[in-house]
């Protein structure tokens, strides 16, 4: 005891601490498990096994050597049940073996092997079976060495996992909203609840007989956590308690229904993109950060996430409130729809609807809750309640989901949160990228379509920079005798080809047949577009008097690559070059040399400027 304080609470002279392991009087072949959270505990017995009992023991072994360490990463009532499943699988297919092994000493490699043969019409039960046999096989020191190789030397495919994909916007949104709705009555029925027993309390002279009779019920009720009952206190409650409603009536004013708290757990899912369970874990106890207690924006509330091993299962999260210029930009001028977007007022509103039953129940979880039936208070909620609350609202169960209809799915919640804001929370960025995204079959059919799209544009553009025009020397001194059949031949207006012939419908380094009718421009308008995109515009032409510009912008692009940055390089000046070279290949070494001698000054001054961007439009 520090000065100044308190002593602590001890435990009676008689306490015990719950005797974990292997249960010795029980012959060897009970194991006592206890979930880290200390609320949840199991006893495994191995006897019902069909072996020899020096097996049974064995195996008792085994997983309390799995689970009862201190630092072993089994934290979880699931987990414990997932190893004995395996272990009890394992006796099975030994006691079918030829001859039936006595002792773990006669274990071998066949048999680790006639396990996995066991689950061959179960590929995916297969493969978790096999791990978590592996996983409590691995390192026991009564496992012969053969059989330990087994474990390692045999592989079992692992199935591929299709994550169920983000819901449609409509589905989504019914789902969401039939969430808000019950936060929306629940907040409603408590706040009137808590102003009549403020009322009550402050001696309000115009309450009716009615509402001082149940503002008195609210009071004992919130003091005491129990309404006045019959015979002592022990039968049932009484008339006046029944005229109020009933008990459950009653205790529903101040209290949280177990329904009600899944429907915060599964918004505050949607907002947080953690998973369910973790949020369902979280406790009341939270922490502003620097010490922050006027302006409310964050608050760290510590979770657990047992799967990420004992060094990293603690974990911080950062709850925020979502600014006013976020929740217009929503849409969300009301302060209402701010509180169903802002996880840090969910969280508190929780808290605050949460606080009678947590003083009652002794305990500090942040969703302490009412339960209709069975003890009095209960905490947390499961991924059972959340398929009650879907039946409850007229959801159907996951394989009868129709458009329209959609099964209310946790993980799949949690996915559609991480699809649409596209950032890890709890999670490596290789992860989320690698089996949350990669893994979605709506992300699969999103990356399609984008693949598709950029795949087409790409060979678009190939068809148009392979599709330019070129009018060797002897066409143009053909064209220049015969006009007509020239045009014809290349399909274009006599005019249209004499202006060409003439250079009178030159760009920068090539001739363009109509600028009025540019890809880049509305019909009948100016084409705006950069000199060098000429080169990539179906409505380019060469001829033979641009060579020695071509080979000269062709040659600077190449001098200018060793300079700029790969990724400016290949964006500006990639599809030029190649259409560029394209161009010259159709024309003969004589008349390259030709066309280098024929370069000028003011044709080199152009290059120049075409390639430094200084002809383009600002």
């Amino acid at each position: 005891m520090s000065r100044g304080g308190r002593r602590a609470n001890l435990p009676s002279a008689s306490w015990q601490p719950p005797q974990l392991g292997v249960v010795p009087e029980a012959g060897g072949t009970l194991v006592r498990f206890l979930a880290e959270s200390g609320e949840q505990s199991k006893t495994y017995d191995f006897s019902i096994c069909e072996v020899a009992p020096e097996l049974q023991q064995w195996l008792a072994r085994c997983l309390s050597r799995r689970i009862g360490t201190a630092r072993t990463p089994v934290k979880r009532l699931t987990a414990a049940d997932d190893h004995f499943g395996a272990l009890r699988g394992f006796a099975r297919v030994l006691s079918r073996q030829q001859p039936v092994p006595t002792c773990p000493q006669e274990l071998a490699g066949m048999h680790i092997r006639a396990f996995v043969e066991h689950y061959d019409d179960q590929p995916k039960r297969q493969h978790s079976a096999f791990k978590q046999l592996r996983s409590v096989l691995r390192n026991d020191p009564e496992l012969p060495e053969a059989a330990r190789q087994a474990l390692f030397d045999v592989r079992v495919k692992e199935p591929e996992v299709i994550r169920p994909g983000a819901y449609a916007d409509d589905d989504w949104q019914a789902i969401m909203t039939a969430a808000r709705r019950d936060i929306r009555l629940a907040r409603e029925r408590i706040e009137v609840g808590q102003r009549l027993l403020a009322r009550w309390r402050g001696g309000d002279p115009v309450l009716s007989r009615q509402e001082a009779e149940r503002g008195a019920l609210l009071d004992i009720f919130d003091c005491t956590g129990d309404l006045p009952r019959q015979a002592g206190g022990k039968g049932n409650h009484t008339n006046a308690v029944l005229r109020a409603g009933g008990f459950h009536h009653l205790a529903a004013s101040l209290c949280l229904t177990r329904p009600e708290a899944t429907a915060f757990c599964l918004l505050l899912t949607a907002l947080t993109q953690e998973n369910f369970g973790t949020i369902a874990a979280w406790p009341a106890a939270h922490f502003h950060p620097e010490g922050a207690q006027e302006d409310e924006r964050v608050v760290l509330v510590e979770e657990s996430k047992p799967r990420r091993g004992p060094e990293r299962e603690h974990m911080i999260a950062a709850l925020e409130h979502l600014p006013d210029a976020v929740a217009e930009l929503l849409g969300a001028a009301a302060d209402e729809s701010r509180l169903m977007r802002s996880p840090l007022r969910l969280y508190l509103l929780l808290l605050s609807f949460t606080e009678l039953p947590r003083r009652h129940g002794g305990t500090s979880a942040a969703f302490a809750v009412l339960n209709q039936r069975g003890e009095r208070w209960g905490v947390g909620v499961r991924a059972g309640d959340a398929r009650n609350w879907a039946r409850s609202h007229g959801f159907p169960a996951a394989r009868h989901a129709t458009p329209g209809r959609p099964g209310v799915d946790t993980d799949r919640i949690r996915q559609t949160a991480l699809e649409r804001r596209r950032h890890p929370v709890a999670h490596s960025r290789h992860t989320h990228n690698d089996i949350y995204l990669k893994g979605s079959s709506t992300v699969r059919a999103d990356s399609r379509k984008v693949v598709g799209a950029a795949l087409r544009q790409e060979v678009a553009k190939a068809r148009v920079v392979q599709s330019v025009p070129v009018f060797t020397a002897e066409f143009v001194a053909w064209a220049r005798e015969n006009l007509g059949e020239a045009a014809a031949q290349a399909g274009l207006e006599p005019r249209t080809l004499k202006d060409l012939l003439d250079a009178q419908r030159d760009t920068a380094a090539v001739a363009c047949v109509d600028h009025l009718a540019s890809p880049v421009a509305e019909p009948g308008q100016p084409c705006t577009a950069s000199f060098l995109q000429c080169l990539t515009c179906e409505n380019a032409r060469a001829l033979p008097h641009h060579l020695p510009v071509q080979m000269a912008a062709r040659d600077g692009i190449l001098q200018r690559r060793p300079h700029l940055d790969p990724p400016v390089w290949h964006a500006r000046f990639r599809a030029p070059l190649q259409q560029l070279e394209g161009i010259i290949d159709h024309f003969t070494e004589a008349e390259h040399r030709q066309a280098q001698d024929d370069l000028t000054a003011d044709q080199q001054r152009l290059v120049d400027d075409l390639l430094d961007g200084r002809l383009d439009l600002r």
